[in-house]
């Protein structure tokens, strides 16, 4: 009866995402909250990939997962060219689709020609194999945006570019 509360001291805001990375809804359930004088050991999440700036999913990379494990290089080939025939309609006119394959790991890259095409992977190879879009790294999202920069500033990065003809 003879303690008061302290009220106002200070604010706790706890936000989550309500949903993943492909749009799809997310429930939390908050179990325990710490807080105390501890800096964030988050950082500075400014040009993280899917934090803000960038979309953390690849528009055309394709990640495929619950493959069987690869133990030696023949079969690496085969399920290298399996996927290519598998994906070729994706690749758009010439058919040609990047795979990446690894050994002892049962998960697979396919990069396809566009957006539009991944899409159409997605819902038509579904039945196939377990298949998502893949999620882009923070070097390719600075690499995307450096190609992008160069494109719309001629190339040439801020430098004088001289003709020698």
């Amino acid at each position: 009866e003879g303690e008061k509360k302290k009220v106002g001291r200070g604010s706790l805001m706890l936000q989550l995402p309500s949903s993943d990375d492909y749009g799809n809804p997310e429930n939390w359930m908050v179990y325990r909250v710490w807080w105390g004088r501890k800096k964030s050991m988050a950082g500075d999440l400014d040009g993280v990939a899917g934090v803000n700036i960038y979309s953390a999913v690849h528009p055309r990379k394709l990640f495929l997962s619950n493959l069987p494990k690869l133990r030696t290089d023949p079969e690496l080939d085969l399920r290298r060219a399996e996927l290519e025939r598998a994906f070729r309609k994706y690749g758009g006119p010439s058919g040609a689709v990047l795979v990446s394959v690894q050994k002892h790991s049962s998960i697979a890259f396919v990069e396809v020609a566009s957006e539009q095409l991944a899409d159409l992977a997605l819902v038509q190879m579904a039945g196939k194999y377990r298949i998502t879009k893949a999620r882009r790294t923070k070097h390719e999202a600075l690499m995307e945006e450096r190609a992008k920069k160069e494109k719309e500033g001629g190339g040439g990065g801020g430098k004088e570019s001289v003709d020698w003809d």
